[in-house]
């Protein structure tokens, strides 16, 4: 059995306890050792789409038929099965030119702008969830795959909301199901902090992360027990990253945690133990003179000070209170 799913079953196992409510304070502390007892390896061979001209000279073909018959309505649900197929393809090239400005652009406005059927929203859902989007090469160092799970990520975030604000849901209880075992999975084990790389564009995974997250709190039928799991992944990372976060990712993941701490004062204590248990880390552990510890404490410097600026209006005040009084290293 590999890591990755060895990790798998045992994220399950701690999910299960927590939705049976067995559970709670020590959540945390359960997903620390899958997240602390490994390091990343060496990269193995990356198998990447190749740039495809025929993806992007499809794209162009139905933006141009788009703009010239959307305002009569006359195209609605026109996207082939097989040309979706090849465009989704290109959310994994490292060329911003065939991921970014091309697949993600396009799947974005055809989501939004109803070129998809039904069938093919759940179809893209679940494609985009699957181990070879979100996992692909997650235990390895730094890589051109992490282009890949962060565009599948986006891709998803956009579908979340399409499903929350249409008049039918095309995300069933199943899917979601399966959506909340592997967000919160990468949740808890990416370590890909960088953002804009020259030449290449935006790799900015836990932008993305953040986005999805948000999404996942704000649904009703989502188990109260699932989205506290998802903030304890999610948490139990950020108490180990050791790589610099610095193009707006902390503030998006705080501002989805405060949304949902407000929601109920559960969440609100889960939140609030977590930064403890943050907190607890730094303080009691020697403190070892090294690049990466420095690193872990001035993130965890950087996601007190978010919620500081955020302002006491608007985070719960037990957590406000504790931020502003601990903020520091050794306060």
């Amino acid at each position: 059995m590999d890591s990755l799913t060895k990790i798998k079953t045992s994220m399950g196992q701690i999910r299960l306890k927590t939705q049976k409510g067995l559970i709670f304070e020590s959540l945390g502390d359960l997903m620390l050792p899958l997240r602390k007892n490994f390091e990343l390896s060496e990269l193995t061979p990356i198998i990447l789409p190749d740039d495809s001209q025929d993806a992007l000279t499809i794209i162009e073909n139905y933006q141009d038929f788009w703009v010239h018959n959307d305002e009569h309505h006359f195209v609605k649900n026109d996207l082939s099965n097989y040309d979706l197929q090849l465009i989704v393809k290109q959310l994994a090239s490292p060329n911003e030119k065939y991921r970014d400005t091309g697949a993600f652009f396009f799947l974005s406005m055809a989501i939004q702008n109803d070129h998809l059927s039904q069938e093919q929203l759940a179809w893209l859902t679940a494609e985009v969830i699957k181990d070879n989007a979100l996992f692909n090469h997650l235990m390895e160092k730094p890589n051109n795959a992490s282009f890949g799970r962060s565009y599948h990520l986006a891709i998803l975030w956009i579908l979340l909301v399409k499903n929350r604000t249409s008049n039918e849901n095309f995300i069933s209880e199943q899917l979601l199901d399966r959506m909340v075992d592997q967000v919160a999975l990468i949740s808890l084990m990416e370590q890909d902090t960088r953002g804009f790389i020259d030449g290449k564009g935006w790799v900015h995974i836990f932008t993305h992360l953040a986005n999805v997250l948000n999404e996942l709190f704000m649904l009703p039928n989502l188990q109260r027990a699932d989205k506290v799991y998802l903030t304890a992944a999610i948490m139990t990372n950020f108490r180990l990253l050791d790589t610099p976060l610095t193009m707006g990712e902390v503030g998006k993941i705080v501002d989805a945690l405060i949304n949902l701490a407000q929601k109920n004062q559960l969440y609100s204590d889960y939140i609030l133990l977590s930064l403890k248990l943050w907190r607890q880390d730094i303080v009691n552990e020697p403190f070892i003179q090294n690049r990466s510890r420095w690193q872990q404490m001035y993130n965890r410097m950087d996601f007190f000070h978010e919620i500081i600026v955020a302002g006491a209006d608007q985070v719960p005040k037990k957590i406000f209170e504790y931020v502003l009084t601990t903020k520091n290293y050794l306060s």
